[in-house]
């Protein structure tokens, strides 16, 4: 869970999802403590990785959030 200062959560979602990349954004049914982090109303960014990710998939996502954040 991320987020990227000046840009909202669905901005960032979109901004990947473009380059490809698929993540979630919002607050994950957790409002109580997206509220405490400062994160609301946008939420945050989620990247997930599993078991059939693989490091080429761990660094075009690192690489993709890095020219979101530019």
């Amino acid at each position: 869970m991320f987020s990227v200062a000046g840009r909202t959560s669905l901005e960032v979602a979109r901004a990947l999802a473009a380059e490809q990349v698929a993540v979630w954004h919002g607050n994950y049914y957790a409002f109580e403590l997206s509220t405490l982090l400062g994160l609301e109303p946008y939420g945050a960014v989620r990247a997930g990785v599993v078991h059939y990710n693989n490091d080429e998939d761990v660094q075009r996502l690192l690489g993709a959030v890095d020219r979101v954040a530019g």
